[in-house]
């Protein structure tokens, strides 16, 4: 072939795609044509950690970007800084170069074993070194003179593409870490808004005397608590108080993200790790080194991510999915859980070890009805962060209306007064606020449900409609309209309910006097 065609479809296959594997595979399936090349890789030398950096490498059929290190012994550092006037070496036996030793040693698990060829090709741009361009043939004395002034040809090419490459690759990095310090900045904001604690000087004093004694430290914190008691806030005081207060605070719930996707979430993945990773993606753990890292439902993690959570409490660190390379992390780590993990340690579906980790110094965060002295001072806030939300005056509460608050069981804590508040203010929001719903019983007591309403038998949504209705008027003493009426706890219009009366054949009845 001559060599204006060979350096054009070089050109072609080289300069294809910005993805170095890809680029690097398409330039193999064209050069094998001429020589007995059987793969190809691309090495980066640190010269921080005098090493080999394998960045991508193919056999036409398998290309992968990899970051495989290769530390060069102290005695052979001469020899990959090699600043002869030629670009190309050949070891027809790879034993003559202990370079090519550990390049063979490195590339087996991706390939399997076998004595190659060794071609290296040395790139420059002016003074710069780029990279080494390596390929290898299966057997000895593969490589000729011939094929090593072919392959310099490619010198310049290779330059550009890789230069180009690596450079694309630094900015889209760059770009995905700016979005997630974006993001991470948001949650500081909110976090900062969110750290005033309502109940510090009442039922969670105890709390925030834990949170002052641990704030300042970075043993793990494990907060306990019933859902919706606020654990959140307490994270967010936690990470106030400490030293990496203006450091990353990430967060990552463990119950809401499928477990297939939780270990690329929290550790990270190489590209092509598994089917669907197209890219390099940094786990929250990476993301938040030198700052906190806040696992909410941490009861909710697999056995494989309790595993690689362990080995970043102990020894700081981690391995993203496909990648052998092990990175070093300082996290302080903030795990939440309304889990018994205790009775899960003993039924074997949480690991103690772990748990002896996270549980350094547990904060347990009582539920809302062991601290009824907190619900007026939780409603007040919610009512104004509520009104300033919807850009309306502050609502009053009606006559009693704090009782009602006052005696009901709170299961769902202080989420639940937030969103019986929140109803109460979009169905009235000039006031004043009632809460018929916890007044009649609705939410708190089911003893007067009718028991076809408590079982498991599939009814219509007519039938359940006509027994919930009649359920609700019970409780009402059949009041249908105005405060405290049937179609204000079930939120529709008392026309519309008279005419669903009328539809399901619901009677009407007298009211006691």
């Amino acid at each position: 072939m001559e060599e204006n065609t060979f350096f054009r479809k070089s050109v072609e296959a080289i300069t294809s795609t910005l993805i170095l594997e890809e680029a690097l595979a398409q330039c193999l399936n064209f050069l094998q044509t001429l020589m007995p090349i059987k793969i190809m890789s691309i090495h980066l030398w640190d010269g921080s950690l005098n090493s080999l950096r394998i960045a991508a490498t193919t056999n036409g059929k398998i290309s992968q970007s990899s970051d495989i290190l290769i530390p060069i012994p102290y005695e052979l550092r001469g020899i990959p800084e090699w600043e002869q006037d030629e670009n190309i070496k050949i070891y027809n036996d790879y034993r003559e170069d202990p370079i090519s030793i550990l390049v063979q040693e490195a590339l087996v698990p991706a390939y399997g074993p076998c004595e190659y060829s060794h071609m290296v090709m040395r790139v420059k741009i002016e003074e710069e070194r780029i990279c080494d361009v390596v390929a290898l043939a299966e057997g000895s004395d593969k490589f000729t003179d011939e094929h090593a002034t072919l392959f310099e040809l490619l010198h310049s090419i290779f330059g550009v593409a890789v230069s180009n490459t690596l450079h694309h690759k630094e900015i889209i990095q760059i770009k995905d870490r700016l979005m997630e310090d974006n993001r991470i900045l948001k949650e500081r904001l909110d976090s900062r808004r969110a750290t005033q604690i309502v109940g510090s000087n009442a039922g969670l004093q105890r709390v925030v005397k834990r949170v002052a004694q641990v704030g300042n430290t970075t043993a793990p914190v494990l907060l306990l608590g019933e859902t919706g008691t606020g654990k959140d806030v307490i994270a967010n005081a936690l990470q106030e108080q400490s030293d990496r207060r203006d450091k990353a605070f990430v967060r990552l719930n463990c119950g809401a993200i499928p477990e297939s996707l939780l270990d690329s979430e929290l550790f990270g993945h190489e590209k092509g790790a598994f089917t669907g990773a197209h890219a390099q993606h940094i786990g929250r753990i990476e993301r938040a080194d030198g700052g906190t890292l806040f696992l909410d439902e941490v009861g909710e993690l697999s056995q494989s991510a309790q595993v690689k959570l362990l080995r970043v409490l102990q020894n700081g660190e981690i391995e993203r999915i496909g990648s052998t390379m092990t990175s070093h992390v300082d996290v302080r780590v903030i795990a939440a859980t309304h889990c018994d993990l205790e009775a899960m340690v003993a039924e074997g579906r949480f690991r103690a070890d772990l748990y002896y980790r996270l549980s350094v110094f547990p904060i347990i965060i009582p539920p809302l009805r062991e601290r009824p002295t907190d619900i007026h001072l939780l409603t007040d806030s919610i009512i104004k962060k509520c009104s300033t939300n919807m850009n309306i005056a502050p609502p009053k509460l009606a006559p009693g209306a704090i009782n009602d608050l006052l005696k009901y069981e709170w299961p769902g804590n202080v989420r639940e007064l937030a969103n019986i508040i929140e109803r109460a203010i979009i169905n009235n929001p000039e006031g004043p606020l009632d809460f018929p719903e916890l007044k009649y019983g609705i939410l708190s007591k089911t003893d007067n449900l009718p028991d076809i309403l408590k079982m498991d038998e599939l009814m219509t949504l007519d039938e359940t409609n006509r027994l919930y209705i009649s359920h609700v008027l019970n409780c009402v003493d059949g009041k249908i309209h105005g405060p405290g009426g049937a179609a204000e706890i079930l939120a529709i219009n008392s026309h519309t309910l008279r005419s669903r009366m009328d539809k399901l054949k619901i009677k009407y009845r007298k009211r006691n006097s």
